[in-house]
């Protein structure tokens, strides 16, 4: 006879069919093997939507419900953790930039200090990274290529002190005044180093401005037309005094840096306005600078400044719970851009087309050779013709810095024209929805921004394991509210669900008011269940293992 064939078990089967004597039970006598619970940082619990219906979802407690590339720092300022083997190269990039802000710049700066310092040869060549290049005498300078390497070398200072700013001053003072929501405290930091920055340099291109009108216009004569013609008298302005150079590329290079804040930080949702505004903004203030056209861009950089500087404070008094002051912070705002942004600033737009070439700047060629008597460039307009090119005329500082001469044309003139009123037609469409905004104050719901900061917080990190009143006032609705983002909702690689519209909504949470129905999968995804339905579902869990 035969012996029987062997019975071909799992390892797990195997492990179960052995009783305490060593022996086979039969399989009846056999208990069901429960797998030993899996560790895991974020405590899941594995649940199954209906009963006897094979587990396909996971559901994450709220109070541990964070993304998977957000987490908060010690500082408050969020940090993301390093992208998943799907992100791009450019992820990569991205996060690393944002991270390492602070110690990226400080190492660029030092390598260009022991580069100056280690290298004597090559000390002509980097002083320019941290001194202003061509000093004619007397504390004036000329233009030349070598003065991007100061706007360089500003783009990334000003990377770091923002840095520095934000993670060790800022953010903490916000903890201190109250702020206590993770994001808040970031929005407020933000909106405080504009603040800053804006008073420093409102007031210094004011004084600027002031002290390079000239003398002549002083009362009676000191009327609006001649202030505008002022603004074009004196075509080419071939000598800068060391302030206004530096004030006009240290404002570039911020630009240039905001550029780069906007790209390797949080999207906003006006992300492509502000991208075409930062864009047109550096190309204005890179061709008046190249086309000697410096103090008219003073004027223009005072005009838009004096907003930037009231609108941070009105979003920094939100951030503090101060409504009241917040709203009466918005109204000066609202008046100012008005008076600013559309009456001054299309004051000056109309100015390039009613006075220039009929009461100053008159098209035509202009020396640029040094007099014989003073040494000085001379400037003088020794033809009225002004040809058709545009572009090496605007660039002529880095393009020809040898040049003798330099042109002004029609073209040139509605170029600049142009340029001015594609930035007017952006604070149009962000006026549009000031408006809105005054429409809520008006029916008393209080300013608050619509264009970019609506953002909610998401509160991250262990939270209290005793019951508050928000968590027993929640067993009461049909499921509890959790505020989220786009970001916070995965469902994974599998077929696509109704939860998939919702995460496209706006973060401003979700309505306990929605009705979903008996879809618990998608109610347990995004961590909607209520603690009485939890425990009801874990009950049937519990009841149909043991009933096996």
């Amino acid at each position: 006879m035969d012996p029987p064939a062997p019975i071909e078990t799992s390892r797990a089967d195997a492990m179960l069919a052995v009783d305490e004597n060593g022996t086979l039970s039969p399989p009846g006598r056999r208990e069901i093997y429960t797998p030993p619970p899996q560790k895991d940082d974020t405590d899941v619990v594995r649940m199954a939507p209906e009963l006897n219906d094979p587990i396909t979802s996971v559901y994450e407690p709220p109070s541990l419900q964070t993304p998977s590339t957000v987490r908060t720092s010690s500082k408050g300022r969020h940090e993301k953790s390093p992208p998943s083997s799907r992100d791009s190269l450019a992820g990569w990039l991205r996060q690393g930039m944002v991270d390492h802000q602070l110690g990226l710049s400080m190492n660029l700066i030092l390598l260009i200090g022991f580069s100056w310092l280690l290298f004597p040869t090559l000390r002509g060549r980097m002083a320019a990274f941290y001194s202003l290049a061509y000093p004619i005498g007397q504390g004036d300078f000329g233009q030349g290529p070598r003065d991007l390497q100061l706007v360089g070398a500003l783009v990334v200072i000003f990377t770091g002190i923002r840095a520095f700013a934000l993670d060790y001053i800022l953010i903490p003072l916000a903890s201190l005044l109250g702020v206590r929501r993770r994001k808040p405290r970031v929005r407020f930091a933000e909106q405080s180093y504009l603040l800053l920055y804006y008073c420093i340099y409102w007031t210094w291109g004011l004084q600027i401005f002031m002290k390079a009108t000239p003398s002549s216009l002083a009362e009676p004569a000191l009327t609006l037309e001649n202030l505008l013609i002022s603004l074009w008298t004196g075509y080419p302005l071939l000598r800068l005094d060391a302030s206004m150079k530096l004030y006009y590329l240290s404002q570039l290079a911020f630009w240039v840096q905001q550029i780069l804040v906007i790209h390797i930080e949080e999207k906003r949702k006006d992300h492509y306005q502000m991208l075409t505004h930062h864009v047109v903004t550096i190309a204005l203030l890179s061709t008046s600078y190249g086309y000697r056209q410096c103090r008219v861009g003073n004027a223009v950089l005072i005009c838009m400044d004096i907003v930037d500087l009231i609108f941070p404070l009105a979003k920094i008094l939100r951030y503090l719970g101060l409504q009241a002051a917040c709203d009466a912070a918005f109204a000066l705002f609202v008046v100012t851009w008005l008076a600013a942004r559309h009456a001054a600033y299309l004051t000056i737009c109309w100015s390039i087309y009613a006075h220039v070439n009929e009461d100053a700047m008159s098209y035509g060629t202009y020396s640029l050779r040094q007099s014989t008597e003073t040494g000085r460039a001379s400037g003088v307009r020794l033809s009225a013709d002004g040809g058709r090119e545009v572009f090496s005329n605007v660039f002529q500082p880095f393009l020809d810095p040898t040049a003798e001469t330099v042109s002004f044309n029609a073209r040139i003139r509605w170029t600049f024209l142009g340029l001015l009123l594609g930035l007017q037609c952006i604070t149009l469409m962000w006026f549009v929805m000031i408006c809105r905004v005054v429409a809520r104050v008006l029916r008393g719901e209080g300013a608050d921004d619509s264009r970019s900061d609506d953002e909610e917080d998401v509160e991250t990190g262990p939270q209290p394991t005793q019951p508050t009143s928000s968590s027993v006032a929640a067993k009461s609705k049909p499921f509890i509210e959790v505020e989220a983002t786009a970001d916070q909702l995965s469902f994974g690689q599998g077929r696509r669900t109704g939860a998939e519209q919702v995460s496209k909504r706006r973060s401003k949470g979700f309505s306990s008011g929605l009705n979903l129905g008996d879809r618990k999968e998608i109610l347990n995804r995004i961590g909607c269940l209520s603690d009485e339905q939890l425990a009801r579902e874990r009950e049937k869990r519990e009841s149909s293992s043991s009933g096996r």
